[in-house]
């Protein structure tokens, strides 16, 4: 029962991941409010939203800076705002069904080669099969923009995998501090941290000129990139990494979907030009994730099998 319960929560932030993102293009292309500024409008918004509901209304206390949490802090959150910065730029240039397309998979592959690198972890053959079906998903899509000159790589693309390794650095530090403090403390902090410096950027090299309907705007969608991050680190929390990865892999084709079910209403879009191989690139990455993450799952039990034994052992 709390499985199911857990993966709700898990499913409902992949929903805002994938809203997040289109929402982010609507506003570019309907309200032509640049992806930058509603990084940085609503990023700190929606952190110092996290927490104030977590210290005044659940009366959590602040423990994050007490210890030596502060600085994984520090330094997951300098990842995050780089992959933040890039992602969010990246969506005016290539569209959000795009970059999803391309940051999920690619996020997932360097997860599993920074803890081969970095933890000395062993790769399973299963695992390595899940990453060579995730890296073919990734490339069909990453060919899905093809004109009369063959297959366009922009500069967009390029960000958008030098945000999926950032993301995938942060996330690798985001995981050991969620097990040591409140996931939602860390999701406000980070939020914060990352839209005050994107605000910094922002507003020293190219400062937008808001409305009060774009600030409006901006609130409104504060509230789902704070759903989006902070379920997402509940969820890592509550059924793991890999389950999660399972579970949000599916964003990546719902975002193109979401896209394709708002043109019908005039909206402009940026679509990948070959929508068959964009879409099959995504159903092939899913797979993909799925296989390497399972695998993941069967390391983690057989490391607990082994615990437990040698727990008896030691008890007897």
């Amino acid at each position: 029962m709390n499985l199911k319960i857990n993966s709700w929560v898990t499913i409902i932030s992949t929903a805002a991941f994938s809203i997040e993102a289109v929402l982010v293009e609507l506003l570019y292309v309907v309200a032509s409010i640049p992806a930058l500024a509603i990084a940085a409008g609503s990023m700190p918004i929606a952190g110092a939203m996290v927490l104030i509901v977590n210290g005044f209304i659940f009366r959590n206390k602040f423990t994050i800076f007490k210890g030596n949490g502060w600085k994984m802090l520090i330094i997951g959150g300098a990842l995050f705002t780089v992959a933040d910065f890039l992602w969010y730029d990246s969506i005016d240039k290539i569209g959000s069904g795009k970059i999803m397309l391309l940051t999920i998979p690619a996020e997932d592959v360097f997860i599993v080669l920074l803890a081969v690198v970095f933890l000395a972890e062993r790769m399973l053959k299963l695992q390595l099969v899940g990453i060579g079906v995730a890296i073919v998903g990734f490339t069909i899509s990453a060919a899905s923009n093809v004109s009369g000159n063959g297959v366009q790589f922009q500069i967009g693309d390029l960000e958008a995998i030098l945000s999926a390794m950032c993301n995938a650095l942060a996330i690798t530090l985001f995981a050991k501090l969620i097990v040591r403090y409140n996931p939602t403390e860390v999701s406000g902090w980070i939020m914060l941290i990352s839209g005050l410096v994107i605000n910094a950027i922002q507003y020293t090299f190219y400062p937008p000129h808001l409305s009060v309907m774009d600030w409006l705007y901006l609130i409104g969608f504060s509230f789902i990139a704070l759903a989006a991050f902070t379920l997402y680190n509940v969820s890592m929390k509550r059924i793991g990494s890999s389950m999660t990865s399972i579970i949000t892999s599916s964003s990546l084709v719902l975002t193109v979907v979401i896209q394709l079910a708002m043109v019908p209403f005039g909206i402009a879009f940026t679509l990948p030009s070959n929508l068959v191989l964009a879409l099959l690139g995504g159903g092939i990455s899913i797979a993909g994730i799925c296989i390497s993450s399972k695998a993941e799952q069967k390391r983690e039990k057989t490391e607990e099998k082994i615990i437990e034994k040698k727990m008896v052992v030691i008890t007897n």
